[in-house]
């Protein structure tokens, strides 16, 4: 693992200007990012006049690299300067984006186009997201550390809550297309924020090839969330529910825009909506932690979360009320998102040594995110074979589903977490494979 040396004032305040860039960077890049996943099938939808497998396609394609680049990406990113990866995934999430104005304006966009997008986008994403994670504790000390990380999970809801406001508003304003142009900025504005880092690796040194086994490296963060039962439980319910929430993406989308013709705008306050329910989770998760213990925590919010879930296909009247009922449901069902994301990163953090946190968020991404192209593939078809409507109320029963894991007892038993220092608290192929 690369160290930390003794550092003097200075340089904790310096690290700590580090961490506000790195910061600031995210913040903006979440709202371009939500922009992104507003606007790519909004594009397909109402630009050209996509279908509900397409869109599906579409999605499953976006989603795809989180089930394959994860762990690859953590043990690459063991071995690289963490500051310039991150840049280059921004500029290059920048041509991506800026690429459909581009195209639209010449009269040559098409799906095919969305579609290397979405995968390129994707692989980008999740190479970042991994980055930023193991960059984060070389940039603050360890009793700042849950802090920093309560900061960066709040850019991601904050950005899922205005981001899809932003776009629609830009949507309807500029078109589409064009409102990737706001996406492009935002990636260009982190890539520049992350040059002014003061901040370098340290020089980590060269291991040969003799005596590695690589297969035991990149492997070492399943054996990690595997190996310990409430964790292994919480990621089994996490890539139920984001296989379904697929569902909801595509459904909600084409009946909203396609079927019912709300238009962006409605489409994106019900997004809006969700986001703020995602900011409202995260807030409270630690105050519900400190009273009801995680274990506890989470099964009760998501149990509860899940139900919600059936107002969506049972919105019906005028249009204020079916989008006040849309709303209030991705509300109530991201809040509990919100709940089960904290409670999760906690146990990653305090369960797995750190020489293996990278590896250990890869592996849990890869569990709770790999169903999630399956899902958007399976939404979409089912949206195109028994409609939007139907396919939503496929949904609550399979979330129902996604938290029977949560009511076993090493979940509903958790009290609390001490971070394991025994060689026999971390499994022990685990160990080995830490290289």
């Amino acid at each position: 693992m690369l160290g930390r040396p003794a550092r003097s004032e200075g340089t904790r305040s310096e690290d700590e200007r580090d961490f506000l860039r790195l910061w600031a960077s995210d913040a903006v890049s979440q709202i371009g990012s939500q922009i992104t996943l507003f606007a790519l099938p909004f594009t397909a939808v109402a630009v050209l006049h996509a279908s509900g497998d397409q869109v599906g396609v579409l999605q499953a394609l976006y989603t795809l690299p989180f089930l394959l680049v994860p762990l690859p990406a953590g043990l690459w990113l063991d071995n690289r300067s963490l500051r310039p990866v991150l840049i280059a995934m921004n500029l290059v999430c920048a041509v991506l984006v800026t690429s459909v104005p581009v195209a639209a304006a010449a009269g040559a966009l098409g799906l095919a186009q969305l579609y290397v997008i979405a995968v390129l986008g994707g692989a980008a994403t999740v190479t970042s997201d991994i980055a930023k994670l193991a960059l984060l504790p070389r940039l603050v000390p360890t009793d700042r550390l849950a802090s920093a990380n309560s900061r960066l999970n709040a850019n991601l809801a904050v950005g899922s809550t205005s981001g899809p406001g932003i776009a629609g508003w830009l949507s309807a304003l500029v078109g589409a297309p064009n409102a990737l142009i706001a996406d492009g900025l935002s990636y260009l504005f982190s890539a520049g924020t992350l040059s002014r880092m003061r901040y370098r690796d340290e020089t980590r040194p060269e291991r040969g090839e003799e005596g590695r086994n690589l297969r035991a490296e990149v492997t070492a963060g399943l054996r990690v969330v595997f190996g310990y039962a409430p964790l292994r439980n919480i990621a089994v319910h996490a890539a139920l529910f984001n296989a379904c929430a697929q569902f909801v993406n595509v459904a909600l989308v084409v009946l909203l825009v396609r079927d019912r013709g709300y238009g962006g705008g409605a489409y994106g306050l019900v997004l809006v909506c969700g986001g703020i329910g995602g900011v409202t989770g995260t807030v409270s998760a630690p105050l519900l932690i400190r009273l009801l213990g995680p274990g506890s925590t989470i099964f009760m919010v998501v149990t509860a979360g899940v139900n919600a879930f059936w107002i969506l296909p049972a919105a019906g009247g005028s249009r204020a009320a079916v989008v006040a009922l849309c709303a209030a449901g991705l509300f109530i069902g991201s809040a509990s998102a919100g709940v089960g994301s904290v409670v999760s990163a906690t146990l990653r953090h305090l369960v797995s040594p750190p020489d293996l946190h990278a590896r250990v968020n890869a592996a849990y991404r890869l569990i709770t995110f790999g169903a999630v192209p399956v899902g958007a593939l399976i939404g979409g078809l089912l949206v195109e074979r028994i409609g939007a409507h139907a396919t939503l109320w496929a949904v609550p029963p399979m979330m129902l589903v996604s938290a029977l894991p949560l009511a076993l007892r090493p979940v509903r038993s958790l009290r609390g977490v001490t971070r394991p220092d025994a060689e026999d608290d971390v499994p022990t192929a685990a160990r080995e494979g830490a290289g």
